[in-house]
């Protein structure tokens, strides 16, 4: 057993694994502390001879003094960056909520409750969630333009909602199928459903709601395609809007890289701070 458990073949797919998951982030890690030539060297600098807090400082609009003198310049798109994560953190957080008390009840009547066509109704919602959401671009910008929703947060929660509450409905469906049935003893006592329902049901379900919540929040706090095309320029811009411009409009690797890492601090945090409700979840 011991043999078979630790192979040859099975440490190198472990390491391949390894590799393949650490090295495209060390990448983008070191570029955010590395300057300008050796982004630029060729062939690639493996580790920055002289780390610095530079693009850091750059990207949000501040000059940054080297211990050589050097002198780098504040980033022409900080603004940007600064409206993209304010508008980012407003946009996800009332996704969050408004997909949390939509879902809630919506996947426990499916999950609980018999009723005319349901499976159909099921059906919609997969085939809602199985939908990339490139094939649904053009008829929403249309749309958009004909009622003055482009370059507008409004619009942009409103079209994130539309991925967010058919994925997490259909995430929630199974966790409340998991609950036990308590809801005939409840009604034996004299209770009624909706009693049942806000004072028995959620309070067990509240890791999965916690968990859907936060899932609703990064996938808005992630999203791209949409907010490329529908906020890009405008005072609606969103972080990975703002930050492709550091790839496309004005190619600065050391900013990207950093911008990107600042755009991993709620993620990281929200999954440090609630583990403990993610790991119930998933025992569930």
């Amino acid at each position: 057993m011991i043999g078979q458990r630790f192979s040859p073949w099975l440490l190198l797919a472990i390491a391949v694994v390894l590799l393949w998951t650490f090295v495209p982030m060390y990448w983008t890690v070191k570029y955010a502390f590395m300057t300008k030539t050796e982004v630029a060297r060729f062939p690639p600098v493996m580790f920055p001879h002289a780390p610095n807090l530079a693009a850091f400082y750059n990207i949000f609009g501040h000059d940054y003094t080297a211990a050589d003198g050097t002198v780098y310049r504040a980033s022409g798109q900080w603004s940007q960056i600064i409206a993209g994560i304010r508008n980012s953190l407003f946009i996800a957080v009332i996704v969050a909520i408004v997909t949390t008390l939509v879902v809630v009840p919506l996947a426990y009547v499916f999950a609980r409750l018999d009723f005319p066509h349901k499976g159909k109704l099921l059906a919609a919602i997969l085939l809602s969630v199985s939908l990339p959401p490139v094939s649904t671009l053009i008829p929403f910008y249309a749309l958009y333009v004909q009622l003055g929703l482009v370059g507008t947060r409004t619009g942009l929660i409103i079209v994130t909602l539309t991925i967010t509450i058919p994925i997490i409905t259909w995430m929630l469906i199974g966790f409340f199928r998991n609950l036990p049935p308590i809801e005939q003893l409840g009604r034996i006592d004299g209770f009624s459903r909706l009693y049942i329902f806000a004072r028995i049901i959620v309070p067990m379900a509240r890791s999965g709601i916690l968990v859907a919540a936060v899932i609703a929040f990064l996938f808005s706090w992630n999203e791209y395609v949409y907010a490329q095309v529908l906020s890009t320029a405008s005072q609606a811009v969103t972080l990975p809007a703002a930050m492709s411009g550091f790839l496309f409009q004005v190619p600065e690797p050391s900013h990207l890289a950093a911008s990107l890492l600042v755009s991993l601090l709620p993620p990281f945090f929200i999954a440090y701070f609630l583990q403990k409700h993610i790991a119930e979840l998933n025992l569930a």
